[in-house]
């Protein structure tokens, strides 16, 4: 593609997704979920046959139901309405005349099928949404959580909410946050420092490992906002805690 021609396409698709989250932060609803919880912007999935063919380009078979579940969510956002039963049998029946042939030897339609179904569960953001993106605007502009109130330092108390914001998109799965999305957020360079930060959070109760990512892996480590829907507005402040033992562990974290 020609520069220019990249450069014009560049921004006119960043153009589209700073409306997305405008529209949202003004109340808009686009379509993906009544309450806003899903981030704002997705992949535009104008049929199911789109979003079959989407999947059918995702050569990777562990990851070819998920590619076709988010596909599928985008298209929800696109059309703004909720896929029906009918919907989804229809969009896996059109993937799956042309997907045999680059399924392993013998496909059952039946086990696939359900495998499907069972993805589509579990899948809460459409294809192309950045979740970090939308969960910093959210923190940005909405009120802080109780956990996030628990600490003096601004970026910290900004990380907190960040979390409770990807948390809120995931549901009950769980969700990725790295060492450098968590100095993106705090909005500091030094990756020792954020690291300390973060995982000060899991011992300060705020956050649990579910499962550690594998250094030079692809997929960073696993958490769960811990308090997420229960709160507790009585949870003492670390600033509280320092008033009282004559420190200030929150500070303490900052310099290291």
């Amino acid at each position: 593609m020609p520069k220019k021609k990249y450069r014009e396409t560049h921004v006119n698709r960043e153009t589209k997704e700073n409306r997305a989250i405008e529209n949202q932060s003004h109340g808009v609803i686009d379509g993906t979920h009544a309450t806003q919880d899903f981030p704002p912007l997705a992949t535009p999935v104008n049929s199911l046959p789109a979003a079959a063919q989407i999947a059918l380009a995702e050569k990777d078979n562990k990851n070819v139901l998920f590619t076709l579940a988010r596909a599928l969510k985008a298209h929800e956002a696109t059309v703004k309405r909720r896929l029906t039963r009918d919907d989804l049998d229809a969009a896996f029946s059109q993937w799956w005349i042309q997907a045999q042939l680059q399924l392993p030897p013998n496909p059952d339609f039946d086990e696939w099928r359900l495998a499907f179904l069972d993805t589509w569960s579990k899948v809460k953001s459409p294809l192309g949404s950045d979740q970090l993106v939308g969960a910093i605007h959210r923190a940005d502009t909405r009120p802080l959580p109780l956990q996030a109130k628990r600490y003096t330092s601004k970026p910290i108390s900004r990380l907190v909410a960040v979390c409770y914001h990807l948390q809120r998109f995931g549901g009950a799965s769980p969700m990725y946050l790295s060492v450098r999305d968590a100095a993106r957020v705090l909005e500091i360079k030094d990756l020792t420092r954020a690291s300390r930060i973060l995982y000060g959070l899991v011992q300060d109760e705020v956050l649990s490992i579910i499962e550690k990512g594998k250094p030079g892996g692809k997929l960073a480590t696993r958490f769960r906002y811990r308090s997420l829907g229960d709160e507790d507005p009585s949870a003492p402040r670390p600033s509280d805690v320092a008033a009282s033992t004559g420190s200030n562990p929150v500070l303490a974290i900052e310099r290291r």
